[in-house]
């Protein structure tokens, strides 16, 4: 039993012997008996001349998974051995799908110990080739005022075509179909987000690509139209209404972003649409529009002169017992005026009342003080007597206003506030009592 135990320790103090040198002398992988993979493979393809980058970097992905399929999981000893197997299989499968390009040759490479295979291909392209791409793009139902703004916005659309077509193999143009829907799609959604595009190519030595160009929702389904002024006649502005409404409604259907994008330039259209219109010149109106983008899109314009002041307006007094006793409780006015300056205006002003069927006719000057006071003096060219009035503006909204008679020497306060642009509310106050005046903007 001695004799065996002893046999069995210096058995196991052998192994273990063997064991410590191999850990202590050899590599990690060789005592552990590891052998490296085929983990990564890197592709490379090139050619001489006519391989579009785009093109290259797509045919590099197929070269990819075909050398993934084969290489990857094997022994990198294993593929250095057979390297020109492997390239020979390669090249066989890629010369297969290939179309405009022979494959010249394959090189497969491995490093010791890096898990990487590298493998270049090497094209050979067809002689037929093209050699110029033209690119038209169009856009089916928009104003020219939108469809030029659009074109702006997609210029250099044809940089992307060119870049994947010219100098191309006209039979390998099936390469590039998939890359060119994705290469337009990532422009459109840099350069204008709101559409959508159809391409068609046409391949030859002369290449024709038509492009065209389709909204996407949402889009302006309706236009609701205002046209505002305080110093011309808003019924005047009625009889160019027609022509602003064809303006805004040839704004439906476009993408409402895109609106909203280009609201500036919107805005500066329809503004030109009035400021171009004879009538407008001879008056001196100019217009602003101001626009709302949304599927129910608004539209305010406001075409007011800095020369003339040309205002119809209509007031009726409420709880006035003095004016219906004289039946001056209903009273329409017209208001021609003409701009100094900045400041000042000439004018002449004619009262009708027509519960008595007379009226009254002034001619008078006004002038804005430094603090927004406008302070005038009027002439009663009927009755031959001077009026005076006081306007202070408080807000957009609220106005104070005095006005004296020198006829009567007769004073009348008042607090005035704009409803809209087609109405204001007045409390009256003079020395008979006070009442409601209704003021209407025509």
């Amino acid at each position: 039993m001695t004799g065996r135990l002893q046999l069995c320790l210096a058995g196991v103090l052998c192994v273990l012997a063997v064991g410590i040198s191999c850990w202590l002398c050899l590599p990690p992988a060789a005592c552990a008996g590891k052998t490296t993979l085929i983990e990564q493979v890197d592709v490379q393809v090139g050619a001489e001349k006519n391989l579009p980058e785009p093109v290259r970097q797509r045919m590099e992905k197929s070269v990819a998974v075909i050398a993934g399929q084969l290489l990857e999981g094997r022994k990198l000893t294993e593929v250095g051995q057979a390297r020109a197997d492997y390239a020979g299989i390669i090249q066989q499968v890629f010369d297969k799908v290939l179309v405009g390009y022979t494959v010249s040759r394959v090189a497969v490479d491995v490093q010791d110990g890096s898990g990487t295979a590298r493998v270049q291909v090497f094209l050979v392209p067809w002689q037929d080739t093209i050699q110029k791409v033209r690119v038209d793009v169009s856009v089916e139902g928009m104003p020219k005022v939108a469809e030029a703004l659009l074109q702006q916005d997609v210029s250099g659309m044809e940089e992307v075509f060119q870049s994947s077509l010219q100098g191309l193999p006209v039979a390998a143009a099936d390469w590039s179909n998939g890359l060119l829907k994705k290469q337009v799609a990532a422009f459109l959604q840099e350069r204008a987000p709101e559409f959508k595009a159809d391409f068609d190519v046409q391949v030859a030595a002369d290449t024709r690509v038509k492009v065209v160009l389709y909204p996407l929702l949402p889009v302006v389904r309706t236009v609701d139209l205002s046209m505002r002024s305080d110093t011309v006649l808003n019924a005047g502005l009625l009889t160019k209404r027609q022509k602003m409404q064809s303006a805004v409604d040839g704004l439906i259907g476009l993408p409402v972003p895109f609106v909203e994008r280009h609201r500036q330039e919107f805005e500066h259209y329809l503004a030109d649409v009035l400021n171009g219109d004879a009538d407008f010149r001879r008056w001196s109106v100019d217009t602003q529009v101001a626009l709302t983008p949304g599927e129910q899109m608004k539209v305010m314009s406001r075409s007011d002169s800095d020369i003339y002041r040309v205002r119809l307006e209509g007031w009726a007094d409420v709880g006035n017992s003095w004016g219906n006793q004289h039946d001056t409780s209903l009273k329409a006015r017209l208001h021609l005026g003409r701009m100094l300056s900045e400041r000042s205006e000439l004018f002449s002003q004619l009262d009708f009342y027509p519960q008595s069927v007379k009226w009254d006719w002034d001619v008078g000057y006004r002038y804005a003080l430094p603090s927004g006071t406008w302070a005038g003096v009027r002439y009663d060219l009927r009755n031959d007597y001077f009026k005076v009035d006081v306007l202070q503006p408080i807000s957009r909204k609220w106005l104070l206003r005095y006005e004296y008679r020198e006829l009567e020497h007769h004073s009348e306060y008042g607090i005035r506030y704009k409803l809209h642009d087609f109405l204001s509310l007045e409390y009256a106050v003079d020395s008979r009592g006070s009442w409601l005046r209704f003021i209407g903007y025509f």
